[in-house]
């Protein structure tokens, strides 16, 4: 959630940040909020001036001596006065809130201006020498070789649970808790704190993080929750940041510039994929659900970008683990979501696609999560509102489809990848 204050002193900053985002300016109406804004604060006055008047009054009425018809008429008059006055407030304060809740987060200024994903910005790709390598021989489509290696059942599962659902079988089942456990050792080892967390949550973990009430398509609701009031409603996690950030919802938190608080959390994803029809039907790199560890960080409002930095630092050193060809991308401000004031998305290379897929994200929130579910810091130096930082560590899907079309050999047999080796068990997949 923006800072009132700060709409109230930059509308047309604001204004702008809206456009770059091509946000719905219908929804983010910044001159009808400042006009709402405006009448809440002249009746929230109007009230407190009203209750000073009657309470001087029963203060009057309680002495006999000064006790008259007309005064006590006047306190019933003050008194429906101000019914009138709340009902009113009752109503502006909901649109207030309604319009406050689609004013996106301000981006950073570092940030590409853009409106889609071809204007995001390549800054890093890995290895330098050849970030893009190709094959020395036709490469087979990840999904045909992992079929071929009995890797994974999406039929199975089609009919079990629906389209975009998959079973994960033998060697891809070793390698992703490999994955995750070497993700999991490595980040404990630098001070992060292991967390597992509930795959339900209430509106306000949804609310809080941003997802509610622009990306609401995206999660799925339980069906008791159609019954319930809307605050006591369940829903299943699409990532562990929202469970994990309103954690510390009401808290005040003891860091500072070198001590952030990290977390390393673990949690099964579900994601409806609304408006994603058609797109990456083949194998599993678009599910409904996948297990993802990642990376959750409050710092300090001069030490965000800092941190952000250290986690993209992880998550290449990752990918270098495993050998993976990577870019890093900067995103521009039409391609993230509303809470996110700088991004990276960090790609693989897929040699069978000749394309780049999606396995990491990387984002500074600012102060919009922290602001949302009151997350404030407090040390010798100051005190305020929390940022937070989300940041992939690490899934299983997209990670091991990458690993399966890199790996690949002429044979139709795919290489482990030597971090990997020893936990798998074997050197080579091979067919049964």
């Amino acid at each position: 959630m923006l800072d009132i204050k700060y709409i109230r002193e930059n509308p047309e900053k604001v204004k702008q940040n809206i456009l770059n985002r091509h946000v719905d300016p219908k929804k983010a109406d910044v001159d009808e909020l400042l006009l709402v804004d405006a009448r809440k604060v002249e009746l929230q006055r109007e009230i407190e001036e009203m209750r000073a008047v009657r309470n001087k009054l029963a203060d009057e009425l309680k002495d006999e001596k000064l006790r008259t018809s007309e005064k006590i008429a006047d306190g019933k008059k003050i008194k429906e006065t101000i019914d009138l006055a709340e009902k009113e407030l009752s109503i502006v304060s909901s649109r207030w809130q309604e319009l406050m809740d689609w004013m996106p987060n301000i981006t950073s200024e570092l940030m590409p201006i853009g409106a889609t994903s071809s204007d995001n910005l390549e800054i890093k790709s890995w290895p330098k020498s050849d970030p893009k390598p190709k094959l020395n021989f036709q490469a087979s489509h990840y999904h045909d070789l992992m079929l071929a290696l009995d890797l994974v059942d999406m039929e199975k599962a089609a009919k079990n649970s629906g389209s975009r659902f998959y079973y994960l079988k033998n060697e891809a089942v070793l390698m992703q808790f490999a994955i995750f456990t070497l993700a999991l050792q490595k980040l404990v080892k630098k001070g992060f704190i292991p967390i597992t967390t509930p795959d339900l949550v209430k509106y306000r973990p949804l609310y809080g993080t941003g997802y509610f009430p622009s990306e609401s398509t995206q999660i799925y609701k339980m069906h008791d929750g159609e019954k319930m009031e809307e605050k006591e409603a369940q829903y299943l996690v699409g990532t562990s940041e929202q469970a994990i950030v309103s954690y510390h919802a009401d808290d005040v938190l003891d860091i500072d510039d070198d001590n952030p608080l990290r977390y390393v959390g673990y949690s099964e994803c579900f994601r409806s994929e609304a408006g994603s029809w058609g797109k990456d039907t083949k194998g599993i790199k678009r599910v409904h659900q996948f297990a993802k560890v990642e990376m959750i960080y409050f710092t300090t409002p001069e030490t965000s970008e800092k941190y952000m930095h250290e986690a993209l630092a992880f998550e290449e050193s990752f990918l270098q683990d495993l050998k993976l060809p990577y870019h890093v991308l900067d995103m521009c401000t039409g391609d993230v979501g509303m809470a996110t004031y700088r991004k990276f998305d960090v790609e693989t290379w897929l040699p069978s696609q000749q394309e780049y897929c999606e396995v990491m994200s990387n984002s500074d929130l600012g102060s919009y999560h922290s602001r949302r579910l009151n997350i404030k810091y407090k040390n010798k130096k100051s005190t305020g509102y929390v940022h937070t930082i989300s940041a992939t560590a690490i899934t299983n899907t997209r990670p091991i489809l990458s690993i399966i079309d890199n790996y690949q050999n002429l044979d139709g047999t795919v290489t482990v990848p030597e971090v990997l080796q020893d936990f798998v068990g074997k050197k080579l997949i091979s067919p049964r």
